[in-house]
């Protein structure tokens, strides 16, 4: 098992490096080419739309093709989109072709190397707690993005704002030429995987994944609404705290990254006094919702603005663990384990679509803070009515 947990956090590490070192830049660099706030809009929503839409085939891919061989696809089709989206200046096509590959790229990696360990821990039978493994990921791999992202934003993104993104690319492609002396440790076998593609049927597949795993689709209805308090300041955070020419966004990341820390260890000391995983995403996500609110009411004390919006990354950090955990170990179909999680990515990228336009509207009249507040309350609404409507569920399907 050791060796596939190593696996798992060598790949999980370097395929987040190559994404980590642009994430502080990637908006500021489009502002300066020419992009405007709109149209960084209309990328973001494409972005989201593809991924809905190639999602679920996505995780259909990896249970059927290979979980290592699907990542390894991945960081070559984002590598690509990424350089494309380096062309120095504002222009309606760049945009739409890079939306598109870097769409495709993040759906095939979104969950495929978590439900890769996933099973390995269920087929080697291992009395490690799964969520021990996803905790100890993001202990390990925060130093790692501290210094990437640091790098990126502060260093890289002052010299050009497009070497950052060129230097993820170059990541992203080592992660793939890495992933080739991996591939006999994936899950599937490439010539069974062909003949049940002779077989294929999606959407007859899916409804019947959605049926067996009716109790992990409940979860991930439930747990749609917290998007509106966490997605616009975790994608925004960038344009909302940079203050002058220079670029200092690295601090902030590096900060990000931090509290990420704090956060599992957080999480893991909850988790020690065995308190239940919906407990604790629920507690993290109305705390999250507080933290931003706070930290908007404050943005004339830049610091302290700050302070809360990093105590919103922290329950924000909390609440990702344990949701995943949560979903995880609900599933009970482990040949279908990535096509559910990719039904939970494609409806939460649908979510970010009514999110953005939300957002684009009262940033537009207002300002990008005063939109932060709004959807934050509208999420903590719906997540309670949610809350209400699962418990009252799960309480009548006890009682028969």
């Amino acid at each position: 098992m050791k060796k596939y947990k190593s696996i798992y956090y060598l790949i999980s590490i370097m395929y987040n490096s190559g994404v980590t070192i642009w994430s502080g830049t990637i908006y500021l660099f489009m502002h300066k080419v020419g992009y405007s706030y709109g149209e960084i809009n209309v990328y973001l929503a494409l972005f989201w739309i593809i991924t809905f839409v190639a999602e679920i085939p996505s995780g259909y891919i990896a249970d059927h093709f290979g979980y290592l061989h699907t990542i390894q696809f991945s960081a070559v089709i984002r590598a690509i989109g990424l350089l494309v989206l380096t062309i120095p200046f504002s222009n309606l096509a760049v945009l739409i072709i890079s939306g598109i590959l870097t769409a495709l790229g993040d759906s095939l990696q979104s969950g495929t190397m978590a439900s890769w360990i996933a099973n390995k821990v269920r087929a080697e039978n291992e009395t490690v707690e799964l969520s021990d493994i996803y905790a100890t990921y993001n202990i390990l791999s925060t130093p790692v993005s501290m210094v990437v992202g640091f790098i990126g934003a502060n260093w890289l993104g002052n010299i050009n704002l497009a070497y950052p993104l060129i230097a993820g690319s170059l990541l992203l492609l080592i992660t793939a030429i890495t992933l080739i002396f991996l591939l006999k440790y994936d899950s599937n076998n490439l010539a069974r995987a062909r003949e049940e593609l002779k077989k294929f049927n999606l959407v007859k597949d899916v409804k019947s994944v959605i049926k067996k795993e009716s109790t992990t689709f409940k979860l991930i209805l439930l747990f749609l609404p917290i998007d509106f308090i966490t997605y616009s300041p975790f994608t925004q955070w960038q344009l909302y705290f940079q203050h002058g020419h220079k670029i200092k966004t690295g601090f902030i990341l590096v900060a990000i990254d931090l509290v990420g820390v704090l956060g599992s260890f957080a999480y893991k000391r909850f988790s020690k006094r065995k308190v239940g995983q919906l407990n604790i995403i629920v507690l993290a996500a109305f705390l999250a919702g507080i933290a931003i609110i706070l930290s908007v009411s404050l943005t004339n004390f830049y610091y302290v603005s700050i302070l809360f919006f990093l105590l919103h990354i922290a329950f924000y950090d909390v609440r990702l663990v344990a949701q995943d955990t949560l979903l995880q170990m609900n599933i009970n179909t482990e040949r279908s384990r990535a096509t559910i999680i990719s039904v939970n990515n494609a409806l939460e990228a649908a979510v970010y679509v009514v999110i953005l336009a939300i957002n684009g509207y009262i940033s537009d009249h207002f300002n990008i803070g005063v939109a932060w507040v709004i959807l934050a309350l509208i999420g903590m609404a719906m997540f309670a009515a949610a809350l209400f409507v699962y418990n009252k569920s799960v309480k009548h399907s006890r009682d028969n």
